[in-house]
């Protein structure tokens, strides 16, 4: 993944391009999960409520996925800078946009097995999702020049801190301005 990740940054595709990829890929990200749900098949009307109403629109989903991925770019831009990081908005960008790919090639395989072996399927979720993380640790390390994948994790947690963090901070203040305003 780190000679991966040299090839992709060296590229120097231009950043209108990139975001303009990010926002195709989560629309295509979208689709193809709301595709997977349609196929899995019916599910239990009480276990429905618990499912969040952006997994359940498309278009809802779209905008989720947009919205976090921007942040997570810029979130793992400026932490990682914060750690003495060299890496720009347009190297996390270009990983982050590659690493989308990745996804939705995964959900196109995922897909044919949630219809042909379901227990293979949910395997080869779990096992995805360990060497996506794996993946995006060693893109960060590259990214930043921090030769240390401990810096690159630690950078990814402290990324998740902060969005955590960022996102109640948001949720408070609208919360607050709808209990002021009622």
């Amino acid at each position: 993944p780190r000679a991966a990740a040299t090839r992709i940054m060296a590229l120097n595709l231009s950043r209108d391009w990139l975001w303009q990829a990010l926002a195709l890929l989560s629309i295509f990200n979208a689709i193809v999960f709301a595709l997977s749900m349609a196929a899995s098949g019916p599910i239990d009307p009480e276990a429905e409520l618990l499912i969040p109403a952006a997994f359940q629109s498309p278009v809802l989903m779209t905008l989720f996925l947009i919205g976090a991925l921007v942040v997570t770019v810029l979130t793992l831009t400026w932490v990682g800078q914060a750690m003495g990081g060299r890496g720009q908005i347009r190297d996390i960008l270009v990983l982050i946009v590659w690493l989308q790919v990745l996804r939705l090639m995964l959900q196109g395989v995922m897909l044919i097995l949630v219809l042909v072996m379901p227990a293979l399927g949910g395997i080869l979720a779990m096992v995805a999702s360990i060497w996506g993380l794996a993946i995006l640790v060693c893109f960060i390390d590259r990214a930043h020049g921090f030769d240390s994948l401990f810096k690159a994790a630690g950078a990814l947690v402290l990324c998740v801190v902060a969005m955590v963090l960022g996102l109640s901070a948001i949720l408070g203040v609208l919360m607050a301005a709808v209990m002021g305003g009622a």
